[in-house]
């Protein structure tokens, strides 16, 4: 009798330790939350910050950057310029894309030369770098690529995501419907997506660099940032983005979830259509600029985790203007709407489910009223206000312009923005300017030095005369994860961030 009471405890002891290893085996899922879904997963389909933290898992560029901001090569494993703009570049031999297929010269030009074609309208701004009849296949995995005239940050435009490299053979068979199956050379493999919803990938067993230490990457699409908040604290997702600073200051002081504080890579401003009256009016709109607290606004949206922009530039980006005072003075705003002609002043803020946004049409819509001025607000889904905005029918709206990566270049940051060739795609405010065109044409070819700099001071300088941009905030990125989860505080790319080197032990 005792000796099977002592092997049924026994028993039972193992059985407790399994069960233990078990729970403390690691995770084999990690589950991020973002406020928005990605609006393709066709890289070339799409110029948005949640589209690319998704592209990203599962694509690779030829060229990437350090933390240190110096360009390294990814898919790239040697290149040298032939002339002023001529490239020839060598792939890494032996990557294979998701479905088994080698990566070959052939993908990589017709990944380039589909860059500037109709079909890449909402990469247009950096498909126009490349000069499509300069594309030639040399061998299996050399390649030249020329770009459309000199440049002095051409090989860093081949770190976007629109330059990520895709299966040439899959992409023409798929024809028009090449997003909903996408493939790529990167760490993680497309599985499923639910619009709305979430995308979820799978560990890539014969990528070419260190493969992931978890099987699946799941990323839901979670608008309102409580419930992204409340998610994390119940465990149910790992890596929460986008935390409101109210609850980044709650999680700080009670310790039970990591919470990181990096600097923002996304300028957050109130746009105007400058094609639609009276927002057509360069005066108008620093009238209405003017008339907002920035400091107390920024205060209220983010407690201060952040900075007014002075700039259409990041402090990131090389030729970053000195800061000036942010101006706020509503008798002045009041005088310029009166010399304008501008009376009974009403318009609607059009934003999208993002929190941080509406709360800032809010404080806007309360600080206008002071002047007299009535103002709605608007939200609509994410998909349906970028397609409201790429054709020109929101006057007034709230959004951010974020830099995908952390090249310093300043063109490659802001031209898409800025330039009237771009109207639309990427311009959303419709920008027209000639001496705005000109200087950043100037700044696309002139090489790094004193003459460079000064383009990009006047075009600080002309942008502010125009004032396209209200500009809002530079907020610091938040986020938050897992007490458990390692890896995540390295993250320098906002949200856009290849999520392989996260990990439970």
């Amino acid at each position: 009798m005792k000796k099977r009471v002592f092997l049924f405890l026994l028993a039972a002891a193992f059985a407790a330790l399994a069960c233990g290893l078990a729970v403390a085996a690691p995770k084999d899922e990690i589950v991020v939350g973002t406020a928005s879904d990605a609006k393709s997963l066709d890289p070339q389909m799409a110029n948005d910050t949640s589209s690319s933290c998704a592209l990203i898992q599962m694509y690779e560029p030829l060229f990437e950057f350090s933390p240190d901001k110096k360009l390294v090569g990814y898919l790239a494993e040697s290149w040298k310029q032939l002339d002023p703009t001529t490239w020839e570049i060598t792939l890494r031999k032996g990557v294979k894309f998701h479905n088994g297929d080698e990566l070959t010269a052939e993908d990589a030009v017709f990944t380039l030369h589909r860059m500037t074609t109709p079909k890449a309208a909402a990469v247009k701004s950096y498909g126009a770098n490349i000069d499509p009849e300069g594309l030639k296949v040399i061998d299996r995995y050399t390649f030249q690529v020329k770009s459309s005239a000199p440049m002095a940050g051409f090989l860093a435009y081949l770190n976007h995501s629109s330059s990520y490299i895709m299966n040439k053979k899959v992409v023409e068979a798929a024809g028009e419907d090449y997003g909903k199956e996408p493939i790529g050379t990167g760490p993680f493999k497309f599985v499923s997506a639910l619009k709305g919803d979430h995308i979820t990938f799978e560990r890539f067993e014969d990528y070419w660099g260190e493969k992931p230490k978890f099987k699946t990457l799941k990323i839901r699409t979670i608008p309102e940032t409580t419930s992204r908040v409340i998610e994390l604290e119940t465990g149910n997702i790992d890596i929460a983005y986008g935390l409101p600073t109210s609850d980044f200051k709650r999680l700080q002081e009670e310790g039970k979830v990591n919470v990181y504080n990096k600097p923002g890579l996304s300028i957050t401003y109130m746009g105007f259509n400058t094609q639609t009256p009276p927002f057509d009016n360069p005066e108008v709109r620093k009238a209405i600029t003017i008339a907002i607290d920035r400091e107390a606004a920024l205060d209220v949206v983010y407690q201060g985790l952040g900075r007014v922009p002075t700039s259409p530039l990041l402090p990131i980006n090389n030729y970053f203007p000195e800061p000036v005072p942010v101006e706020y003075d509503p008798d002045k705003a009041k005088e310029m709407l009166d010399k304008a002609g501008v009376k009974d002043l009403a318009f609607t803020i059009y934003t999208n489910e993002n929190k941080q946004r509406k709360d800032y049409a809010e404080v806007i819509q309360n600080m206008l009223s002071e002047l007299d001025i009535k103002v709605e607000i608007q939200v609509l889904e994410w998909g349906t206000f970028l397609d409201q905005l790429k054709a020109g029918k929101l006057p007034v709206f709230m959004i951010g312009w974020s830099a995908s990566d952390i090249n310093p270049d300043p063109d490659a940051y802001i031209k898409a923005a800025m330039h009237s060739k771009f109207a639309g795609p990427s311009n959303r405010v419709w920008l027209k300017d000639a001496e705005v065109d000109e200087l950043l044409d100037k700044g696309t070819v002139t090489p790094d030095g004193p003459e460079r700099a000064e383009i990009y001071k006047r075009f600080c300088d002309r942008v502010n005369e125009l004032n396209p941009w209200c500009y809002l905030a530079i907020a610091d990125t938040l986020y938050g994860t897992n007490k458990a989860l390692k890896g995540a505080d390295n993250f320098y790319r906002g949200i856009i961030n290849r999520l392989d080197g996260v990990y439970y032990e």
